[in-house]
C-alpha cells in the first residue's frame, strides 16, 4: 500500500448500480440476485445521483412480509410504525428508484481510508461509494476498509 493508504486501493471496481427508471420491485431483485445490499443510482453517463439500500427496499415490503407472520409485536422495535396493508405491495410494483432513491454520500477516489471510515460512520453507511469527478469508479465496504487496515497493520515495515 502507498504511504497513506487511499480508498481506490482497496474499492471494488466491478460496482452494481441502477438508473432511476426502474422498478424497486427490479432494483429488489439486483439485491437479491447480486447479493449488494447498497445500489449507486447513475444517470446514463455514470454519474452518481442517489443511493438505494436494502434497508429502503426492506421498509417497502416489509408490510407484506408481516402480514405472512402471526405474531407481529416485535415490529414496533425496529421502527415499522405502518399498519401493515395487503396494497402495500401492489403500490410498491409502480415506485421507481427515482421515487425512493436518496441523496448520494461519496467520496473522491484519492481520500484517505480514514476520510472514508468517518464519512461511512458519519451517515451510517455499509457501503461507500465512490466517484472520480462525479463519476462511479467504485464502492467500499467495511471489510474492505478494515481489510486495508489490518493488512497495511501486517506489512513488514511495521515489524
Amino acid at each position: 500500500m502507498s504511504e497513506t493508504p487511499t480508498i481506490r486501493e482497496c474499492m471494488k471496481r466491478n460496482v452494481i448500480s441502477v438508473l432511476t427508471d426502474m422498478t424497486v420491485r427490479e432494483a429488489a431483485d439486483h439485491v437479491r440476485e447480486k447479493k449488494v445490499g447498497t445500489l449507486p443510482v447513475v444517470d446514463e453517463a455514470g454519474i452518481l445521483i442517489g443511493l438505494i439500500t436494502i434497508r429502503d427496499i426492506i421498509q417497502i415490503f416489509l408490510p407484506a412480509f408481516v402480514n405472512m407472520i402471526s405474531d407481529i409485536d416485535f415490529v414496533k422495535d425496529f421502527g415499522a410504525h405502518r399498519t401493515p396493508s395487503t396494497g402495500s405491495l401492489r403500490e410498491a410494483e409502480t415506485l421507481t428508484v427515482a421515487d425512493i432513491m436518496v441523496e448520494p454520500v461519496s467520496v473522491e477516489e484519492h481520500a484517505s481510508l480514514i476520510r472514508a471510515m468517518s464519512v461511512m460512520h458519519k451517515h451510517d453507511l455499509l457501503d461507500l461509494p465512490i466517484v472520480k469527478e462525479g463519476k462511479l469508479v467504485g464502492i467500499a465496504s467495511w471489510v474492505d476498509i478494515g481489510g486495508a487496515f489490518i493488512a497495511d497493520w501486517q506489512s513488514p515495515k511495521n515489524d
